[in-house]
């Protein structure tokens, strides 16, 4: 079940059988309010404690009534994260609407984006760090992480705020910070085209994301193609990239 089609059965008061709930417990089950959950031992599910997967967050952006699926992270950078977005094999079409890209779109066991609404409704409020991890072609795994990360409403465009960096690299959102939210169909970047359409380093369609004039890095592009991030190096291509979030407060 896609997250936008998860979001749209729960708009309409629809709560379907999940993937976690089918490995849970039922009866007296303690859904975790969050990832950070994990690192306490009070989930109930018949997983093993601290497996990274798929599990029910019942209370997001502090509504008692949503109960949504999400993909735990609880092995990178300490655990606790919410994987917002995932790349792995191409499977998945990233050439999405404006639309689309607010509702999320793929499977959380595979690739996906899990939504500009939800990343909103979780972060809009601050409190939040966000973390990359990154598999480039040659083998090098890369992560790039930062204490603050918020996405604004749709009103401002979803507009992203980073700070806080580390990583194995140089800071390869630096010149993205603050930028609005562009898909093939909604430009609101600062070049004199759409980015997401005539990104001048692709000859095909790359994908929203919070484009400068253009990018230095892209993780929803066209699969395939090269120039997914720049470091002090040069240009690099990714095929693996994971998006994910934890509140500030978590301690694994």
């Amino acid at each position: 079940m896609t997250v936008a089609t998860l979001l749209l059965l729960l708009a309409n008061g629809i709560l379907p059988l999940s993937l976690a709930d089918s490995q849970a417990d039922v009866q007296g089950v303690d859904y975790i309010n969050n990832c950070c959950d994990l690192g306490y031992g009070r989930f109930t599910f018949s997983r093993r404690p601290k497996e990274s997967g798929v599990y029910v967050i019942p209370n997001i952006c502090r509504d008692d009534h949503l109960e949504v699926e999400a993909y735990c992270d609880t092995i990178n950078g300490g655990g606790g994260w919410l994987v917002v977005q995932r790349r792995q094999d191409g499977s998945v079409d990233f050439n999405r609407t404006w639309v689309e890209y607010e509702d999320g779109f793929g499977e959380l066991s595979g690739e996906f984006w899990y939504g500009l609404r939800a990343l909103h409704c979780l972060t809009g409020q601050g409190g939040w760090e966000m973390r990359m991890d990154v598999k480039l072609v040659d083998g090098t795994k890369l992560f790039f992480q930062y204490e603050q990360f918020g996405v604004a409403s749709a009103k401002d465009k979803y507009k992203v705020t980073v700070g806080g960096f580390q990583g194995t690299t140089t800071d390869p959102m630096v010149g993205h910070n603050e930028m609005n939210f562009t898909t093939k169909d909604s430009d609101n970047d600062r070049w004199h085209k759409n980015c997401a359409i005539d990104n001048s380093h692709y000859t095909k369609p790359t994908g929203g994301w919070w484009y400068n004039a253009c990018h230095s890095i892209n993780f929803n592009h066209y699969y395939s193609l090269g120039n997914d991030i720049k470091l002090s190096d040069g240009w690099h291509h990714t095929i693996f990239s994971e998006i994910k979030i934890r509140p500030l407060n978590c301690s694994i």
